[in-house]
């Protein structure tokens, strides 16, 4: 059985990046404002990145 990508999967990236920006700036906030900027960046795009490797590899069986 294939398993498919959750439809909701690429809309989880703004809160994740909200997340991933207020624990940067909790934490690593001696990286500054770059540092929270690039987390929430690397960590917003991450779930839609995913979601399109996935849909791409179910695709591809």
């Amino acid at each position: 059985m294939k398993m498919r990508p959750p439809h909701w999967l690429p809309w989880l990236g703004p809160l994740v990046a909200a997340g991933a920006g207020a624990l940067a700036g909790e934490y690593w906030l001696g990286g500054g404002f770059w540092m929270v900027l690039l987390a929430a960046l690397v960590c917003g795009f991450a779930p839609i990145l995913g979601y399109r490797v996935w849909k791409r590899l179910h695709h591809r069986r």
